[in-house]
């Protein structure tokens, strides 16, 4: 009788241990699939998280080819915004193209033959916009707009523009909002810019300098590092355009900013503060 009640005390005891180790299994399988989506699945970019618009002109001087993002997650002005910037660029581009061709109309010569707007659709000048995002998640938007064309001139003509945006608290994120550590941020921003562009285009191989006039070689690294000096000054508007990532700032130049129309528009990126 005493050894069946010390065997059946003894069952329970391991019933309840085995129960007690299946609860908490469950419990913390429960708990790891709820947690990693939110935590471990979102990257910097999310899946559907915007979608690309397109918007065009019947216009007599010029041809479009204009995409721009709209973003799910932020509010009716942030997405208005972006949209508003887009229109107002093309409209720009529509008069000055109108005016161009207008005066190649008015001042052409002899033989010229060029018809008071154009005849084909190659005749036309051009517009163009597209985008590259950085991040568009649950927490942060932050893309690059890049734009431009031809509307006369030696040569066309392309621009950038930044917008970066707190989802969670549906504001505009400032250049200033990413260094509230750091009260002295523009001048981090222009020590760090000056040592990565003066390194990428100041610099002049052995080759080169055996192969060129050194008086030459001295006026070009002395005009581009007055350039980079002038463009990269600590001065918000500087620094305007840029993206951002968890680690990471990139600043994007414009066209001449930093040096001759040859270099481009150039790019830095450096570590957040």
């Amino acid at each position: 009788m005493k050894k069946n009640l010390i065997l059946v005390i003894f069952l329970i005891i391991i019933l309840i241990i085995i129960g007690f180790i299946f609860k908490n299994s469950n419990t913390k399988k429960g708990t790891s699939e709820t947690e990693k989506p939110l935590i471990l699945n979102e990257g910097l970019i999310v899946a559907d998280s915007y979608e690309t618009k397109t918007m065009n002109l019947d216009d007599p001087y010029s041809t479009f080819d204009v995409k721009y993002p709209y973003f799910k997650n932020a509010d009716v002005s942030f997405n208005a915004n972006v949209e508003t910037f887009v229109k107002n660029k093309m409209d720009e581009h529509v008069k000055n193209s109108a005016d161009s061709w207008q005066a190649r109309y008015n001042t052409q010569v002899r033989g010229d033959n060029i018809p008071k707007v154009p005849a084909t659709t190659d005749d036309k000048f051009s517009f163009i916009s597209d985008f590259t995002i950085i991040q568009s998640n649950s927490s942060y938007i932050s893309f690059v707009l890049n734009y431009g064309g031809f509307s006369g001139g030696a040569h066309g003509y392309e621009n950038k523009v930044s917008f970066s945006y707190d989802v969670k608290n549906k504001k505009v994120i400032e250049l200033e909002d990413l260094f509230t550590n750091n009260p002295d941020y523009l001048t981090y921003l222009s020590e760090q810019s000056r040592e990565i562009l003066k390194k990428e285009f100041a610099t002049v191989s052995e080759e080169d300098r055996k192969n060129s006039d050194p008086e030459a070689i001295k006026e070009y690294v002395d005009n581009i590092v007055s350039m980079i000096q002038e463009g990269t000054e600590p001065k918000a508007e500087n620094f305007s355009v840029f993206t951002f990532t968890p680690e990471k700032i990139k600043i994007y130049f414009a066209q001449y900013q930093v040096g001759p129309y040859v270099i481009g528009m150039p790019t830095v990126e450096v570590d957040r503060e």
